[in-house]
This record gives structure tokens, sequence and C-alpha cells, in this order.
């Protein structure tokens, strides 16, 4: 096997490159101002909503066949969509092709997954946690990247908004040309994986080594659901990153339509600091998640109660977001929230890989990656489907949302003290 750290930084630079998409943080402006020209109910009620539905059904392709395929085509693939979305947006107009360009940008989000699970079939098992911080080091430094280079930009008219397009699109055509130089996968953690059984079938013909493989993967898939799920303690821990995660998810992808509208009303002319924004909240996400490595605390115990709180606290913070008229301050709530929530996804991550067979890290994550778009996609249908919430009211539905998580985790907190104090 080739060194872990090779193949750490080479993977590394891909994901930086991917990540490093300027036009990102001014996407709703590029949207809303010529030559497209959406009004702000199109982008969250027609255009945004379709990359939701469909990251949710490729997901379920995607974790199918990444293993099978050895995750480097499912990579390369993820680099091609990303060149499409963009050039999509640089040269096609109207509400459909703006659309297609969703459906696209959702296979790419889709695609995510061979990106963080191709790295645990290149390497050692001893080597898993210190690899998977690598590659969230490579997310927050290409978003760093890009939340500065946009800011600046923008601040100082380096360039249009067009001009953010063409950058972007060149920096994901080299993350395409590092996909294809990414060393190819040998192994994989179900399919292709050296068994007793493939060694036993060599005299068998390949409709019977077919099949045993199949019922091979399927066992193996089983096995590892069923001992990552069956633990209550797993199970709570995957609950919250799921539902928090679909919630930050909903915030990240229609704040910036908030705080076009909050411009709007304000009679401002005040300059959009969307890049700085996502400087300083990658910034400090990064430091929250190496300080939470290092942060030692009965999770059994207080797990519960810090979630809850946690969630309680999102919800003020939203409910801020939903009634301000001043940008600023919906800029650093937003800024707080991302902060709480890096620093207690960072911990679900770190308990729920503790308490599961390393074998199932790629399933856990791909089931509850699942779960998120499922949930996500059921929350966008009704919110903006059919009732058709304004962002103001659709934020203020936030803040419920993230109050009932807050509370359900409070009562488990309390439940748990109790039988804790009585046993």
């Amino acid at each position: 096997m080739e060194s872990y750290m090779k193949i750490s930084i080479l993977l590394c630079i891909y994901g930086i490159f991917k990540e490093f998409r300027p036009s990102e943080p001014y996407l709703v402006p590029i949207m809303t101002e010529p030559p497209l020209n959406f009004t702000a109910a199109q982008v969250s009620q027609e255009i945004f909503p379709v990359s939701t539905y469909s990251s949710f059904i490729f997901l379920v392709i995607v974790f199918l066949i990444t293993d099978f395929m050895r995750y480097k085509i499912i990579i390369i693939l993820q680099a091609i969509c990303a060149i499409a979305t963009y050039l999509i947006i640089i040269l096609c107009r109207g509400v459909f092709l703006m659309q297609v360009m969703q459906v696209v940008y959702g296979l790419y989000m889709a695609s995510e997954v061979a990106y963080y699970t191709y790295i645990y079939a290149k390497v050692e098992k001893d080597h898993y946690q210190e690899v998977t911080s690598f590659t969230r080091s490579a997310y927050l430094i290409g978003r760093c990247l890009s939340g500065v280079a946009s800011q600046l930009a923008v601040n100082y008219n380096l360039t249009t908004y067009e001009g953010l397009l063409w950058i972007t699109v060149g920096s994901e055509v080299l993350a395409l040309i590092w996909a294809i130089l990414l060393p190819s996968v040998d192994r994989s953690m179900y399919f292709h994986r050296d068994t007793s059984l493939e060694q036993k079938s060599t005299g068998d013909n390949e409709s019977n080594i077919t099949s045993n493989k199949c019922s091979l993967v399927a066992n193996f898939l089983w096995f590892d659901f069923k001992s990552g799920f069956t633990n209550v303690y797993v199970v709570k821990w995957a609950l919250w990153w799921a539902l928090a995660t679909c919630g930050y998810y909903l915030v990240t992808s229609y704040v910036q339509i908030l705080w076009k509208v909050i411009i709007t009303e304000s009679g401002s002319d005040t300059v959009q600091y969307n890049g700085a924004v996502e400087t300083i909240y990658t910034i400090l996400g990064a430091c929250a998640t190496m300080i939470m490595g290092r942060v030692t605390l009965n999770w059994k115990f207080l797990g519960e109660f810090i979630l809850g709180a946690c969630s309680l606290l999102i919800t003020f913070l939203l409910m801020t977001m939903s009634m301000t008229l001043n940008v600023f301050v919906a800029y650093i709530t937003f800024i707080a929230l991302t902060l709480i929530y890096q620093t207690m996804i960072t911990v679900a991550y770190s308990e729920v890989a503790k308490h599961v067979n390393r074998d199932s890290h790629g399933l856990i994550f791909g089931v509850t990656t699942f779960a998120v778009y499922l949930f996500q996609s059921i929350f966008t249908y009704i919110a903006l489907q059919v009732y058709q919430l304004e962002i103001r009211v659709q934020f203020e539905v936030y803040a419920l949302y993230y109050g009932v998580l807050g509370v359900i985790f409070m009562v488990m907190a309390f439940v748990s003290c109790k039988a804790h104090l009585f046993s």
C-alpha cells in the first residue's frame, strides 16, 4: 500500500481545488441581478429546491455504486458535475435551465460521499482518524480561500460576478485534472474484498462467483448496519447528526436570500460581506474542530443535555435572524450558529466513530447522509412547494424545528439523569 501521507496530500489538493468556488458566497446576487434577473421568490421556491430533491435521489444511486466502482470514477464525475454546474449559470438563461443546473449540482453533492470515503479504501485502519482530519482540513482551507478571494474581488472591484464564476470553473477544471491523476483504489470496503469464500470459489463458474459476491456484499452491509444502529448510544448521536445537519443545510442554502431581503427592506446600499462571513465562520469552525478534538468530557452523561442546549441556542439565533432589519446582526448570528453546529457535529462524528466497528464507518456515514437528504427533501417540499413560505417565515420555521429538536434532547437528558440517579 502506498504511503498514507502521500495519498492524503493528493486527495487534499483535490479537496482544496474542489472547494475553491469564489462565486458561491455571492450565488444569490448572481441569480437575482443582471443578466439572470430572477426574483428572490423564484430562486428560493422554484430553483434551489431542485438540488435538494436531486441530491436525495442521486445519493441512493451513488451510495450503491461508489464502492463497486472503487471511488475514483465517482470523484471524477463530481468534478465534471461542478464544471457543468457553473458553465450552465454562465451560459444559460431561464428558470428551466437553472433547474437543470440544480439537478447537476445535486449529483455533485451526492458524489461528495466518494471524496470522504475514498481515503478509507486507500489507507490502513490505524490512520483513519488522522486522514479524516486531513480531508476535513482541505475542505476548510478551500472554503476559507474562496471566501477571502470573493470578498477581495467584490470590495476592490477586481472582477465581476461573472468573473468569479469563470474563476470557479477554472478551479474545478484543475480539480478534474487532479482527480484523474489520483491513484486508483485496488480494494474496497464491500466489493472486491478478499474472502475465504472467493478463494474456495475458484473452480466455480462465473455466475456462481457473481452470486456469491452479491450475497457476501449484502451480508457485509447488513452486518455493518446492524452493528451500528442497534447501539442506542450511536442512534441518539446519529439522530442529532441527521436532524441538525438537515436544518443546517436548509439554513445555509437560503441564508443569502435572507441577507438580500434584509438589505433591500432596510433600504441600505451596504456592501455585501458574504465572502468575509464565509471566511470567518470557516476559520472559527476549524479552530472549534481542533479544540473539540482535545476536550475530554463525559459525553455519555452530558451529551444529551449539551445537544439539547445547543439546539435551543440555535433556535434563539435563527429567530433573531428572521426578525432583524440589520444585515450585520444577521451575519453575526449566522457565524455563531455555524460555530455551534461545527463544534457539536465534530463531537457527533467522533462519538459515533468510537462506538461502531471501523468497517462500518462508510456505511454509517452513507445512511446518515441519506437520512439528512430525506428529511431535507420532505421539509423543502412542505415549506416551499406546499405552503410557499416567504424567507423570513422560513427562518422562523427553522427556529421552531431546532426548538423541537432541543426539547426532545432535553427530555432525553432528564430521563437519562433520572435513571442514573435511581440506578
